[in-house]
């Protein structure tokens, strides 16, 4: 809707103001739009903040004549939320995704307000999920935070942070605490960043992402243009090929995967909620689909620098290696674990799982050519 908002957070990777939104899409032309073709859509609105959108909830009243919404928002602007409560049906919001950003809502001494305006809507009906970002840095004050907010009827769900800090890839270099702390919500695990290269995705048709000026994206990780409501927009008349190495947010329900794909990413989902035992059961049950699949070979080997096993360990980095030489990550495994077996790697170096669903498409010439890392995409 915007890249506006209202907070700082610290960990937030879009650069945004809290500044007057002044060019905005019409809603008459955000309709036209949505209703050609007699279609209905599920519409989800995110930022930025949503709120701050001019109008939004007669956006939202309308939107749900005819089609689905759902709002991610950090439930600050109480005065909107009260007024969205009254004025949008509760059996036309697929869900309402609260970000708490605890430090920030310290911050601006707006903790009470954010426990009124969840009840607000709870008490309306709204299916209503409170999201936490499990940044590395608030692992200490996690069990604190969670149990304050239970005792004031807030129902918290952590939700993995997906970036670098201090020099490590997250959410794959979490500490086996914060796993722990997904075990109990498996759902945390739909949240992985996964890379979908080269397989078949409805993106682009049956899924689109629209920027706030009314371009469309085949999605947040493909800027490919199909075009702009304000003009034409071609939508692709079915599933296509992943195109980019990075999907962050909604291609896990639309790419068409084989079995060894779809253990891949049961594998995954079970690492990052911290059931390594299922998550190498998962990537085994991969390699009996796929035997070269390279990605479940790093990751087991991952596994098995874990429990010490350094022989076992290099044996599966160079295995993944001599099958996809261009993906750096497996040589880089592999340098990391002769230092550690040579003494020379710091205590801060680990492994690092693969999360390349189609080792075999990824991107060789990319690599030979920058020799550096696909940069991070947009995600909601």
């Amino acid at each position: 809707m915007t890249r506006n908002c209202n907070f700082q957070c610290s960990y937030c990777y879009f650069p945004h103001t809290n500044g007057k939104i002044i060019n905005y899409i019409s809603i008459e032309t955000l309709l036209r739009f949505l209703n050609k073709n007699n279609n209905s859509w599920l519409v989800n609105m995110t930022g930025g903040e949503p709120f701050l959108y001019p109008n939004f909830v007669s956006l939202c009243e309308q939107l749900t004549q005819k089609h689905y919404i759902g709002v991610d928002t950090n439930l600050s602007l109480s005065a909107q939320i009260k007024e969205f409560a009254k004025r949008v049906s509760p059996s036309k919001v697929n869900d309402i995704y609260a970000s708490l950003h605890i430090e920030e809502r310290e911050r601006k001494n707006a903790v009470p307000q954010f426990i009124q305006n969840y009840h607000i809507l709870a008490s309306a009906g709204f299916a209503i999920k409170v999201n936490y970002v499990l940044h590395p840095s608030l692992e200490k004050r996690y069990p604190d935070d969670i149990s304050f907010f239970k005792e004031n009827g807030v129902p918290i769900t952590p939700r993995p942070f997906k970036g670098i800090y201090n020099n490590l890839k997250y959410p794959q270099n979490y500490s086996q605490t914060i796993k722990n702390i997904f075990t109990s919500h498996p759902a945390a695990g739909t949240k992985m960043v996964f890379n979908f290269r080269g397989i078949d995705c409805k993106s682009g048709c049956s899924f689109i992402r629209m920027e706030p000026n009314g371009t469309i994206f085949r999605c947040p990780g493909d800027r490919t243009v199909l075009g702009n409501i304000h003009d034409n927009v071609t939508l692709n008349a079915g599933a296509t090929p992943c195109a980019v190495d990075r999907c962050p947010c909604q291609g896990i329900n639309y790419v068409d995967l084989n079995p060894a794909e779809g253990w891949f990413i049961e594998g995954m989902r079970s690492f990052i909620t911290g059931s390594e035992k299922n998550a190498e059961h998962a990537f085994r049950q991969t390699l009996l689909y796929d035997s070269e699949h390279s990605s479940a070979l790093n990751n087991i080997g991952v596994f098995a620098f874990d429990n010490g096993d350094y022989t076992h360990a290099k044996r599966l980095f160079e295995h993944a290696h001599n099958i996809h030489p261009h993906i750096p990550l497996y040589k880089q495994n592999l340098s990391i674990l002769e230092g550690v077996i040579n003494e020379k790697t710091t205590s801060s170096m680990h492994p690092e799982v693969s999360e390349i669903v189609r080792p075999c498409a990824t991107t060789a010439e990319y690599y030979v050519t920058t020799g550096q890392a696909i940069p991070m995409a947009e995600e909601n």
